[in-house]
């Protein structure tokens, strides 16, 4: 997995960066998890996004910090097993100094999670699998992928 080092729009022009919280309630198969981060990879590619904060979330938030987005797919490890709660993960990127308030948030979920977030207005879509929905109804964006 590749680290970045530093905050990445202090290196680069700034085109985008966002975060990512995945969570998965139950174990996914492992290609759930290789659609989920190639979906991040790919769009991170394509819009020149220079990091991804991922924020693991579990019965506490585990932040990954910024990784490069062509480290995303396949080489990141799922942590934590215990229970789905999201927002430890969403609570942790607002109080983050080191992260832009305007960024927009990517919740990855299997939709096992808590019946309502607040997320600060901030920006944000939902990656869940096909055939699954959310415990409430999404005020952001639902994007879909095949299990």
């Amino acid at each position: 997995m590749t680290k970045t080092t530093s905050v990445p729009w202090r290196n680069r022009p700034r085109r985008g960066l966002f975060p990512v919280i995945p969570c998965w309630a139950r174990l996914p198969p492992p290609l759930s998890l290789a659609s989920a981060h190639g979906a991040i990879a790919g769009y991170s590619a394509a819009r020149d996004v220079p990091g991804v904060r991922v924020v693991f979330c579990d019965a506490e938030a585990y932040d990954q910090g910024y990784l490069q987005p062509e480290a995303i797919a396949g080489t990141v490890k799922v942590k934590g097993r215990g229970g789905t709660v999201l927002q430890p993960g969403i609570d942790l990127l607002k109080t983050a100094g080191d992260f832009p308030e305007t960024a927009p948030i990517l919740i990855i979920t299997d939709g096992y999670c808590e019946d309502h977030l607040v997320l600060y207005g901030r920006e944000h879509a939902y990656l869940i699998p096909e055939g699954r929905s959310l415990p409430f109804v999404p005020k952001g964006k639902v994007f879909r992928f095949r299990e």
